[in-house]
């Protein structure tokens, strides 16, 4: 016998989270975990970061200039999606970039940034999907740690995920 929530109250909450969202949660294999292409702005990207921080339309312009410079930086800088390929949609994203270092014998630490899934897809493990990508990727190039900063109410999540508290982050805006 199974353990855990029973079928038919799973289902009442599947059911119920799916007409709070119209997203079907039985969608999984719709989902494609990638890297950002410029074809992405059309898909929802901006507006995606929009549900994260401040982040002002861009024209198309602005955002082909952005995404040649941010691709001429090759794995030093990697943007990951995940588009709902039954509509379209860009749905999570997250950055991580590759700082050089000379501590740990010229070593390598990766930081991870801009992690949001979409309001209607939050709760699909899509987060964790996102962190797995870019940690595999920092992993992949030779880094020796990667780190990000996050919010009190997101600690939870990154400690689920196997980060683990370190220090106290600092900012100093300049806008």
């Amino acid at each position: 016998m199974q353990t855990g929530v029973p079928l038919n109250e799973a289902h009442t909450e599947a059911s119920s989270r799916e007409m709070q969202t119209g997203v079907p949660l039985n969608k999984a294999h719709d989902f494609q975990v990638r890297k950002l292409e410029v074809s992405d702005n059309s898909k929802g990207f901006v507006e995606l970061l929009q549900q994260l921080t401040v982040c002002d339309a861009i024209s198309d312009e602005n955002f082909e200039a952005r995404f040649q410079e941010l691709r001429s930086l090759g794995d030093d800088h990697v943007i990951c999606v995940i588009e709902d390929t039954s509509c379209g949609k860009i749905i999570a994203t997250g950055s991580v970039f590759i700082e050089k270092k000379f501590v740990r014998n010229c070593g390598k630490a990766g930081h991870i940034e801009d992690v949001v899934v979409d309001r209607d897809y939050r709760g699909m493990q899509l987060g964790k999907k996102v962190l797995s990508f870019l940690t595999d990727h920092a992993r992949s190039v030779g880094c020796y740690k990667v780190i990000l900063d996050c919010s009190n109410e997101n600690k939870a999540f990154y400690e689920k995920c196997g980060f683990k508290q370190k220090e106290i982050q600092m900012a100093k805006y300049f806008i």
